[in-house]
């Protein structure tokens, strides 16, 4: 059996990180694999995980695919291609991406600093990462930089405000708000038109843009833990996502709970 590709590291574009950087990147270095864990068990009224979804915009056809933020490799497991390049700059996740995708090139890069080549790719994908990014235009400069003619980039993210009417799904809603993160919003807010209005900007044509629920329900306390751990907390205090774990779990044993995350899917060509 040949040796698994290595994880080529590049040195970050620059230096220095704001505290969201900082927080997801040591989150993910602590954590690889949650986000996964958590959404694989979610599916829509179709019975697709958001990660099926999000491939389902990948051209049948395409043969090689960039999996930008590609975490555990959940998505660069399901793409049907010759060449996958999953792309992350948590190590933490990229040795879990390596185990589980072991045909992949994996890339420990920034998302607006891609060492790859111009018009290289068929596709490029990102699950649940471009609100993270900020400024978001950039990384979408890039994603169409390394898209051939033609190139297909899709994307999904999480619904946090009301788009289109549909606000958080209720059990999302109060895990945040005892998280105390009710009103805090990403580093990059992409709800409404600016996703697509920075698509465009980026020379990306947007033929796709809809929203879906995907919902699983919990029976377990520990699943509980792992769906509030999953989210993003800068500067919560552990007292205090110790006590939103304890109270989800409280309910899980008094009886199941469905949850749901509404998720947006973005699809554009070059």
């Amino acid at each position: 059996m040949p040796d698994r590709p290595p994880v080529v590291r590049v040195p970050a574009a620059r230096p220095a990180l704001d505290d969201w950087d900082s927080y997801v990147l040591a989150y993910h270095d602590a954590n690889p694999g949650i986000t996964e864990d958590v959404l694989t068990e979610a599916v829509d009224t179709q019975g697709r995980s958001p990660y099926e979804w999000l491939v389902e915009a990948v051209p049948v056809c395409a043969r090689s695919v960039v999996d930008l933020a590609c975490g555990s490799g959940p998505v660069s497991r399901l793409v049907v291609a010759t060449r996958v390049v999953g792309v992350d700059r948590s190590v933490g996740e990229l040795v879990e991406a390596k185990a589980s995708v072991p045909d992949s090139l994996l890339v420990q890069a920034r998302a607006d600093a891609l060492p790859l080549a111009t018009g290289c790719a068929d596709a490029v994908v990102v699950s649940m990462a471009l609100m993270l990014l900020r400024p978001v235009a950039p990384a979408l400069a890039e994603a169409g930089r390394v898209l051939r003619t033609g190139g297909v980039f899709a994307a999904t993210l999480p619904v946090r405000s009301n788009l289109r009417g549909l606000p958080p799904a209720p059990v999302v809603a109060e895990i945040l708000t005892a998280l105390g993160q009710g009103a805090v919003d990403y580093p990059s807010a992409l709800d409404g038109a600016a996703l697509a209005e920075s698509c465009t900007l980026s020379g990306l044509t947007v033929r796709d843009d809809g929203a879906a629920l995907f919902t699983r329900i919990l029976e377990d306390p520990e699943e509980a833990e792992r769906v509030v751990r999953s989210f993003y907390a800068p500067g919560t205090g552990p007292a205090q996502v110790a006590s939103a774990v304890a109270g989800l779990q409280r309910r899980v044993r008094a009886a199941p709970v469905r949850i749901g995350w509404r998720i947006r899917r973005i699809v554009a060509v070059r």
